[in-house]
C-alpha cells in the first residue's frame, strides 16, 4: 500500500455539468509503480497525451491519446533514479512540449520533446536533497519557463526550495536555494498578493505541519517564508479562486487526518484560518476543476487506502459538500484533470501505484432539458404534415450539441420525422431550438376529408343483356311471328326483364367514412452520456370505405 501522499497541484479551471458523474474507469498499462502524471499534446495532433513517471522502472511512460478518451500502449523513456513528479512546459520555445521530472538522484531531468510524441535523452540539473515535487512558472518575468522543486531533505530536518531559472533554450541555470521549513513535500505557484509576481506555497508534512508562503520579488528571488498551520500531514494542494472574489485560495490535502483544509486568500499574500472537509482514506493527491458544470470550482482527491477518488462539490463561496467516491485502480497516487475526449468536460487521469496502470474516468458531460410544443396542426389527413418546436436548455455550463432521434408508436403505417437541424448546438445563453416535421405520407384518395356517403354502380359484363333484349323484341314485333319466333320473343322478353332485375341487384351504394389513428411521437436528445426525451401526439385521419 502506498503510504506516501503525492502532490496534486495540476489544476485546469475549466468551465464545465450540475452533478458530477463519471463513467466507470478504463485502465491502461504503464511501467512499474507509476507515481506522477502530467497531461499535454506531445505530438501536436490536437489530442491530449499522458506522461507517467514509473518509480521502480526509472522511466517515464508516454501514452498517446486518440482524442476520444482512449490511449495507445505506453512507450517508455529512461529517467534518473526513482522519478517522482513530472510537469510539462515548452522550455526551449520551439512550440513542442517538454518534460521536467524530479528524481531521488537529487536532480531534475529535462527531456526535450521532438513534437512527434518522442523525447530526447534526459539532461540533469542539480537540486537540493530528495526533491519530491516541482512546479514551473516564469519567476523572473523574462518570458522563459523556470523550475521550482520542493526538497524533502533528511527526515525531520529542514529542507529547501530550489529555483532553476530557464535560459529559454531548454537549459537551466544552477539552483538557488530558499528555506522552507521541515521536510517540504508539495509546492504550488500563484500570485497570492496580486502584484503581478509569482509566489510559492510549500507544504510541510513533518514537524511544521502547515504551509509556508514565499512571496516573489519578480526577479526570481523570494522573501522569507511565512507559516500557516494546517493539519498533521499536509502534502498535496491546489491553488484556485474558490469564492470568485479574484483572490487565490488554497486547498490542502492531509493523508493522516484524511481531510482537506481550505484557506481563503485575502488578496494581500495572507490567508484566513483553515476550514476542514472530510475525504476518503489516505489522501495522496488533490486536484480542482468545475466537474459538474455549475460554474463553481470543485475538488477531487485520490484516496490510496480506498482505491477511489473523492469528489467534493463546491458551493462557490469557498465551502464544499460531502465527498462522493468513484472507484479506480489499486493504490491511486496522483490525479490529474484534463478533457481527454474533447467534450468540453474535465475528465480524471489517475496513476495507480500498485496497479501499474492509469485509470481514465470520463466525465459524463453535458446535461440538459428538452421539451416539445404540441403538434400543429394536431389533427391531419393522410398525406399532410405537422410540426412541433423542440426546445433544449442547458442545465450545466457544458455546451456540447444534442443529437436528436425520433420514434413513433404504433409503428404500423407510422409517420416519418425530420429535423430542421441535427445535431443542435446551444447558443451563448445555453438555449437551443429545432423544428420537428412529421410527414404522414402520400394521400391515397382524392376525396380526403369527406365524411358523406357516395353511390356508384358496379359495372359487370352481364349488363348488356337488357339492351340486346330490347333490340331483339323490336325485331320480333316488326313481322308476322311464327310460333317459333313467338317462342324466341318470349325467351328474349324473359331475358330482358331478368337483366333489368339483375342490373338493379348489382347496383349498390358504398359509404366512405374517416377513420382516426392517434400516434405518439417520442423525440430523444443525446449529448455524450446524457439522454432525455419528450413526447407529443398526432391524430391522422384516413378514408375507409364500408
Amino acid at each position: 500500500m502506498l503510504r506516501t501522499c503525492l502532490l496534486g497541484c495540476f489544476v485546469l479551471l475549466l468551465a464545465t455539468p450540475l452533478r458530477a458523474q463519471f463513467q466507470p474507469q478504463t485502465t491502461y498499462a504503464t511501467g512499474s509503480y507509476p507515481w506522477g502524471i502530467a497531461v499535454g499534446d506531445f505530438n501536436g495532433d490536437g489530442k491530449l497525451d499522458v506522461a507517467v513517471t514509473n518509480g521502480s522502472d526509472n522511466t517515464v511512460s508516454i501514452l498517446l491519446g486518440n482524442g476520444d478518451g482512449t490511449f495507445q500502449p505506453h512507450v517508455d523513456y529512461p529517467t534518473g533514479t526513482r522519478p517522482t513528479s513530472v510537469v510539462v512546459g515548452d522550455f526551449n520555445r520551439d512550440g513542442n512540449l517538454d518534460l521536467a521530472i524530479t528524481t531521488l538522484d537529487n536532480t531534475v531531468n529535462v527531456l526535450l520533446g521532438h513534437g512527434d510524441g518522442t523525447f530526447r535523452p534526459h539532461v540533469d540539473y542539480a537540486t537540493g536533497l530528495n526533491p519530491q515535487w516541482l512546479a514551473v512558472a516564469d519567476f523572473n518575468g523574462d518570458g522563459y519557463v523556470d523550475i521550482a522543486t520542493a526538497n524533502y531533505g533528511p527526515n525531520y530536518q529542514p529542507g529547501s526550495v530550489s529555483i532553476l531559472l530557464g535560459n529559454g533554450d531548454g537549459t537551466f541555470q544552477g539552483q538557488a536555494a530558499y528555506p522552507a521549513g521541515i521536510n517540504p513535500f508539495g509546492i504550488m505557484t500563484g500570485d497570492f498578493n496580486r502584484d503581478g509576481k509569482i509566489d510559492l506555497a510549500v507544504l510541510n508534512n513533518n514537524g511544521s505541519f502547515g504551509i509556508y508562503i514565499l512571496l516573489g520579488n519578480g526577479d526570481g528571488s523570494f522573501q522569507s517564508p511565512v507559516f500557516y498551520p494546517t493539519g498533521e500531514n499536509p502534502r498535496v494542494g491546489v491553488v484556485a479562486d474558490f469564492t470568485g472574489d479574484g483572490n487565490l485560495d488554497l486547498a490542502v490535502g492531509d493523508c493522516i487526518d484524511n481531510n482537506i483544509a481550505v484557506l481563503l486568500g485575502n488578496g494581500n499574500g495572507t490567508f484566513q484560518n483553515p476550514v476542514y472537509y472530510q475525504t476518503g482514506d489516505y489522501v495522496s493527491s488533490l486536484a480542482g476543476g468545475d466537474f459538474d458544470g455549475d460554474g463553481k470550482l470543485d475538488l477531487v482527491t485520490a484516496d490510496a487506502a480506498f482505491n477511489s477518488v473523492s469528489f467534493l462539490k463546491g458551493n462557490g463561496d469557498g465551502t464544499f459538500q460531502a465527498n462522493v467516491d468513484f472507484p479506480v485502480g489499486s493504490d491511486p497516487g496522483w490525479v490529474a484533470v484534463a478533457d481527454v475526449n474533447h467534450d468540453n468536460a474535465p475528465d480524471l487521469v489517475v496513476a495507480n501505484y500498485s496497479g501499474n496502470s492509469v485509470s481514465i474516468l470520463l466525465n459524463k458531460g453535458t446535461d440538459f432539458s428538452i421539451s416539445a410544443s404540441a403538434a400543429s396542426p394536431g389533427t391531419v389527413s393522410l398525406g399532410q404534415t405537422s410540426t412541433s418546436t423542440l426546445t433544449m436548455n442547458l442545465l450545466t455550463t457544458f455546451h456540447n450539441p444534442v443529437t436528436l432521434a425520433c420514434s413513433v408508436q404504433p409503428v404500423q403505417a407510422a409517420p416519418t420525422c425530420s429535423f430542421s437541424q441535427n445535431p443542435v448546438p446551444f447558443d451563448d445563453s445555453g438555449n437551443a431550438t429545432a423544428i420537428l416535421t412529421i410527414d404522414t405520407g402520400t394521400a391515397v384518395d382524392a376525396l380526403l376529408g369527406s365524411s358523406s356517403p357516395r353511390h356508384e354502380s358496379l359495372q359487370v359484363p352481364f349488363l348488356w343483356l337488357p339492351i340486346v333484349g330490347f333490340a331483339l323484341l323490336g325485331v320480333g314485333s316488326s313481322s308476322r311471328r311464327a310460333p317459333r319466333k313467338k317462342l324466341t320473343a318470349c325467351v328474349l322478353g324473359f331475358l330482358l326483364f331478368g337483366g333489368l332485375i339483375f342490373q338493379a341487384a348489382c347496383t349498390r351504394t358504398r359509404t366512405e367514412i374517416l377513420q382516426s389513428q392517434t400516434y405518439t411521437i417520442t423525440v430523444t436528445g443525446t449529448s455524450g452520456s446524457s439522454q432525455h426525451s419528450t413526447t407529443m401526439t398526432l391524430v391522422v385521419q384516413q378514408p375507409v370505405v364500408q
